[in-house]
């Protein structure tokens, strides 16, 4: 998405690579990269900011664990997959733009060369996820403020597979006009704006 069009207070197309994409209503859900669209919105200030989520994948390993493993001491988890094994576990605050930086994925090798000294493998592959992490740890949830077709629902942090469908729910109630039975304004997009 590169634009949100608005017109007379109302949402009227997004602005894409594809072309212009036009409906009724507009759900800002772009995870970390939210912030931006979230202020041609009305929300000026998010108390928002990106985390990169870093992990490294072994390959044709010598050994496979059996089960998921959540190493507390070194705070990371280790997971068998097909063929390979995925440690992860170092985050950082970054912004969207920022590069993968080096010193989270050789603190990750040297914990796994603690946890497996004598494991072998083909090759190596590290990754950078970026989540987005809120001051207070509460996504933000409801209305755009600059205009009436819009909703927000981003800032999920480390959770957003599993609060994502009660999100999607909440919203969907807001863009039909039901009734939902919560009190969602510890997750009002706003709840900052007096603070800018």
């Amino acid at each position: 998405m590169e634009d949100i069009e608005l017109q007379d207070g109302a949402y009227k197309a997004l602005i894409t690579d594809q072309g212009r994409v036009t409906g009724d209503h507009i759900v800002l859900a772009m995870g970390t990269w939210s912030g931006k669209m979230a202020k041609k919105l009305g929300i000026k200030r998010l108390a928002f900011e990106s985390e990169g989520g870093y992990h490294i994948e072994l390959h044709n390993l010598s050994a496979m664990p059996k089960a998921p493993m959540m190493v507390a001491a070194g705070k990371y988890v280790v997971t068998p997959m097909e063929g390979r094994i995925r440690y992860a576990g170092v985050v950082e605050f970054t912004s969207t733009e920022a590069a993968v930086q080096d010193g989270p994925v050789q603190f990750t090798k040297r914990q796994i060369a603690t946890l497996f000294p004598d494991l072998t493998y083909d090759h190596m592959s590290d990754w950078m996820g970026r989540r987005p992490a809120t001051s207070d740890s509460l996504p933000r949830i409801g209305p755009a403020r600059a205009i009436d077709n819009g909703h927000m629902a981003f800032g999920h942090q480390h959770i957003g597979l599993t609060a994502g469908p009660k999100t999607g729910r909440l919203i969907a109630y807001m863009v039909s006009n039901q009734p939902r039975n919560a009190d969602l304004s510890a997750f009002d997009p706003a709840r900052y704006q007096a603070y800018s």
